[in-house]
């Protein structure tokens, strides 16, 4: 799939996957989770302040019956018991209004039945016009400043939920400033032990090449100016960032900046579990939850 609109197209095309919101109580929570219910994505379960979900959902027009609204106050008890709703009968987990450390805690601490490996990470699956195919990066929401073996556990996860997505070989750029290794920037150092790695197997599934920057990672044109090659080289399908902030800065710009959109998810996980900031719009919404309930398939 090369665009978000065939992604939630697919997502409409099954059974309607059980949904679990914590914190359901925002407008565009809510809006997101109703435009989903009529495409035939979901059957949501909401938690959170029972007087405002019922509101927004009569106003939003979604369709829940008093059995879907289970009340919660604080972000720990809402996250808490999302989590074992999750775990009980449910498909998907999506964040509403709590904070994400809070959620993020409950998740942890069902780490045996939730985690596939011992790190979890932020995924951004983005559409951006400048672009001919979707793009993953990671990690901009979970890890601040992971080393070398959390980062090798970062790509892995990135790798596997893009396989999941379909795509069987997916092109991974480990992200820096330059594509050359110097020692003044431990970025490019890691990248290319990181590559090393890779080539022995200790990161399966995918191509992986650096330090490779920006444009060299995502353009033909300008890998074939720099003489870069291989199979990564200006035809990448995942961004792998050096830390949090790179991350987050990348992440964002593809709304903020580049007029795009994009799906935001966790990896390292048995359940999908949607992760976006509290001030994203209900579109932002709608293409995660897309993706989380291909995944969940």
């Amino acid at each position: 799939m090369k665009s978000m609109e065939e992604i939630i197209q697919a997502a409409g095309e099954g059974e309607p996957a059980r949904l679990v919101v914590a914190g359901a109580g925002g407008r565009e929570v809510l809006k997101s989770v109703a435009e989903a219910q009529r495409q035939g994505m979901v059957k949501p379960l909401l938690i959170g302040e029972t007087q405002k979900i019922r509101a927004l959902a009569r106003e939003l027009e979604l369709n829940i019956s008093p059995g879907q609204i289970i009340a919660g106050k604080s972000d720990r008890e809402i996250s808490e018991v999302a989590v074992e709703k999750l775990l009980e009968d449910q498909d998907i987990l999506m964040k509403g209004l709590v904070e994400t450390s809070s959620l993020m805690k409950a998740v942890l601490a069902a780490k045996d039945r939730l985690l596939k490996r011992r790190l979890i990470s932020h995924l951004v699956l983005a559409e951006v016009p400048a672009l001919d195919r979707l793009l993953f990066i990671s990690d901009g929401g979970v890890n601040i400043k992971p080393g070398i073996e959390e980062r090798a556990e970062i790509i892995q996860n990135a790798i596997d939920a893009a396989r999941q997505l379909g795509w069987e070989r997916p092109r991974v750029a480990l992200m820096a400033a330059v594509e050359k290794v110097k020692s003044s920037m431990p970025a490019t150092e890691e990248a290319a032990i990181l590559s090393k790695m890779a080539d022995r197997g200790q990161i399966s599934g995918g191509v992986v090449e650096g330090p490779l920057a920006l444009d060299n990672a995502l353009f033909q044109d300008a890998a074939g100016i720099k003489g870069l090659t291989g199979e990564v080289a200006g035809q990448a399908d995942i961004l792998i960032t050096p830390d949090i902030v790179s991350g987050n800065l990348l992440g964002k710009s593809v709304v903020y900046l580049a007029g795009g959109c994009f799906a935001a998810f966790i990896g390292g996980t048995t359940r999908p579990i949607i992760v976006t900031s509290r001030a994203d719009k209900a579109e932002t919404r709608l293409a995660s939850l897309a993706v989380a309930v291909l995944m969940s398939d």
